[in-house]
C-alpha cells in the first residue's frame, strides 16, 4: 500500500507533498530535506491535511506527478518540496542527478533560507 499525504506546519502554515509505505501515514512525519530542516527549527508541529491510499503504483505515480504540477509544489514558496513528488523517489523518471545545475531548484534553496530564516 502506498500514500500520498500532504503536512502542514501549524505555525508556519509550509506545506509538504509526500509518499509512504508506513502503516499510519498520520503519523509519518515526512522525509524531504527542507522540510526536515524547517521542522528542526520550527518543531513538529504540524497537521495532516491530505490521505490518499493507492494499491497501484502506476495510478499513485500519474496522481502525484499530476498533483505536484498542479499546485505548483517545486517553484511555490507555500511549499516545502525541492522536487516533484512522483508516488516512489520524488524523481521525475528518467531525470539526472539532482546535484548542482541538474537540480531544477538549483539557487531556490538560498532563497528559501534567506526568507525562512536559514
Amino acid at each position: 500500500m502506498i500514500y500520498l499525504y500532504v503536512k502542514q506546519h501549524k505555525i508556519t502554515g509550509l506545506k509538504y507533498f509526500g509518499a509512504t509505505s508506513k502503516k499510519n501515514p498520520y503519523t509519518y512525519l515526512g522525509s524531504g530535506k527542507y522540510w526536515r530542516r524547517h521542522l528542526k527549527v520550527y518543531g513538529k508541529d504540524i497537521d495532516t491535511i491530505n490521505v490518499w491510499k493507492f494499491d497501484n503504483q502506476d495510478e499513485c505515480e500519474k496522481f502525484a506527478l499530476e498533483f505536484s504540477e498542479k499546485n505548483n509544489i517545486v517553484e511555490s514558496q507555500n511549499w516545502a518540496n525541492l522536487r516533484p513528488e512522483n508516488g516512489k523517489d520524488g524523481r521525475l523518471p528518467g531525470s539526472p542527478g539532482m546535484k548542482k545545475e541538474n537540480n531544477p531548484n538549483w539557487g531556490k534553496t538560498k532563497e528559501f533560507r534567506k526568507s525562512s530564516g536559514y
